[in-house]
C-alpha cells in the first residue's frame, strides 16, 4: 500500500514535446525536399540554356572558321594573280585597289585603242575606194575630149589659142583646123613663135589664150613672157587632162561650117 502511494512521474509533457519536435522536423524535411526539387528544376533549365548558348557559340565559331578558310583561299588566289602580273604577294588592300584601278584604266585604253584602230581601218577602206574612184575618173579624164567653150569671152575679143605641153607650144586656128607646133627650146621673140605673135598683135581685139596642159606649166610661162613682150594680151586656161581638143563650139561661135 505504501508503494502504491508513492509519487508517480508523468511522461506526457515529454512525449508531447517530442511529438512536436518530430512534427517540426518532418515539416522542415518536407520543406527542404520541396526546395531541393525546385532548385533541381532551375538547375536543369539553366543547364539547358547553357547548352543552347554553347551550341550557338560553337556554330558561330565554325562559321567564322569557314569564313577564315575562304578568306585564306581568296588571298592565295590574289597572291597567285599578283605573281602572274609580276607583282609581289602580300600587298595591302590599298595597293591592290590601286593596281585594280590601273588595270581597269589600261583595259579602257586598250578598248579605246581597238575602237580607234577599227575606225582607222574603215577610213582606210573608204580612202581606198575613193582613190580607186579618182583613178577611174582620172583615167577617163585623160581620154575624154576637152570642149573649148568661148561663151565667157567678150564679143569684142578675137581669141587665138596656143596649147602648151611639156614638149612645146602648138598654135591653133579653128577656122581650118590648122596646127603649128614650136618646140619649147625654139620659143623666142625672133623665131616662128615671134612672127606668129606679131600677126596676133596686128589683129584688133586680139587675145592670146594659152591652153595649159598639166605638164605644160614651164612652156606656158615662157610663151606668156614672150607674148607680153610683144604687146599681146594674154589669158590662161588650164586643161584638165590629155584628151583631144574639141573646137565645135568655137566654130559655131565664129560661124565656121
Amino acid at each position: 500500500m505504501a508503494r502504491r502511494d508513492r509519487l508517480r512521474v508523468s511522461l506526457f509533457p515529454f512525449m508531447s514535446v517530442l511529438a512536436c519536435t518530430i512534427g517540426a522536423l518532418t515539416l522542415l524535411l518536407t520543406a527542404m525536399s520541396l526546395s531541393a526539387v525546385g532548385a533541381h528544376g532551375d538547375s536543369e533549365r539553366a543547364y539547358a540554356r547553357s547548352l543552347a548558348e554553347v551550341e550557338a557559340d560553337r556554330a558561330s565559331i565554325e562559321a567564322e572558321r569557314r569564313a577564315l578558310a575562304q578568306a585564306d583561299r581568296a588571298w592565295v588566289e590574289v597572291d597567285t594573280a599578283l605573281a602572274a602580273r609580276g607583282l609581289s604577294s602580300g600587298l595591302s588592300r590599298a595597293s591592290i585597289e590601286r593596281e585594280i584601278e590601273r588595270v581597269e584604266d589600261h583595259s579602257r585604253l586598250v578598248s579605246s585603242l581597238a575602237r580607234v584602230e577599227q575606225a582607222l581601218r574603215e577610213v582606210s577602206r573608204e580612202r581606198d575606194a575613193v582613190e580607186t574612184t579618182l583613178e577611174v575618173l582620172e583615167s577617163r579624164r585623160e581620154t575624154l575630149p576637152i570642149l573649148i567653150d568661148p561663151t565667157g569671152l567678150s564679143r569684142h575679143l578675137k581669141p587665138f589659142f596656143v596649147e602648151c605641153d611639156e614638149g612645146g607650144a602648138t598654135a591653133y586656128r579653128a577656122s581650118d583646123a590648122l596646127r603649128y607646133f614650136v618646140p619649147l627650146e625654139s620659143l623666142s621673140p625672133g623665131g616662128d613663135y615671134g612672127r606668129y605673135l606679131r600677126r596676133v598683135a596686128a589683129t584688133p581685139g586680139a587675145l592670146l589664150v594659152l591652153l595649159v596642159r598639166p605638164d605644160g606649166l614651164a612652156t606656158s610661162r615662157r610663151a606668156e613672157s614672150i607674148a607680153r613682150g610683144a604687146g599681146v594680151r594674154v589669158a590662161r586656161l588650164p586643161l584638165p587632162g590629155g584628151g583631144e581638143l574639141d573646137w565645135s563650139l568655137l566654130r559655131i561661135a565664129e560661124g565656121v561650117p
